[in-house]
Parts: structure tokens; C-alpha cells; sequence
């Protein structure tokens, strides 16, 4: 049997056959999966999913570059104020 590996090309035929056996493992695990799981409202994990802040991927991948090189330099007195109306505005709730 052939080892398939990421740069090997496969025919229509072998796409077909791993589409197949893809869908028939997915269909398996949804099946499993009804017996096995609690009900999940799709609707109700959707607007959870909605709640969650966008995430800005290039600035996080920039902090982590800056923080690994040790180019990253905190502004202690900057952090301190940020703490001070962080404590206060709890103390108003």
C-alpha cells in the first residue's frame, strides 16, 4: 500500500474513497455523540460565541515577538495607575 504524504498528488478515485471514509467516521461520531452527550443549543453556544471579544492577531503576534526578544518594556508608573482605576472602579460596583 502506498504512504500518502503531504506532497504526494492522489487520483479523483483516492480523493473520493477519503472523502467517503471521512463523512462516514463524522456521520459515526455525530451518532455517538446523540448517545453519549446532553442535548447542545446551537442557538444559546452561538450568541455565547457571539459575546467573546475579537481578538487582533497581528498585535498579540507583535507582543509575543517583542516579549520573547526582550524588546518589551513595561511602564511601571503606567501599570500602577491602570491598577489604581481598576481598584477604584470596583470599589463603585
Amino acid at each position: 500500500m502506498k504512504k500518502e504524504t503531504p506532497t504526494s498528488k492522489t487520483s479523483g478515485n483516492e480523493q473520493r474513497l477519503n472523502q467517503e471514509t471521512v463523512r462516514s467516521v463524522v456521520t459515526s461520531l455525530q451518532r455517538d455523540k446523540q448517545q453519549v452527550e446532553p442535548d447542545i443549543d446551537l442557538d444559546e453556544l452561538r450568541a455565547a460565541l457571539d459575546e467573546l471579544p475579537t481578538i487582533n492577531a497581528t498585535k498579540v503576534v507583535s507582543l509575543h515577538r517583542r516579549i520573547v526578544n526582550g524588546d518589551y518594556k513595561v511602564d511601571s508608573e503606567r501599570l500602577a495607575e491602570k491598577l489604581m482605576e481598576l481598584e477604584a472602579s470596583l470599589d463603585r460596583d
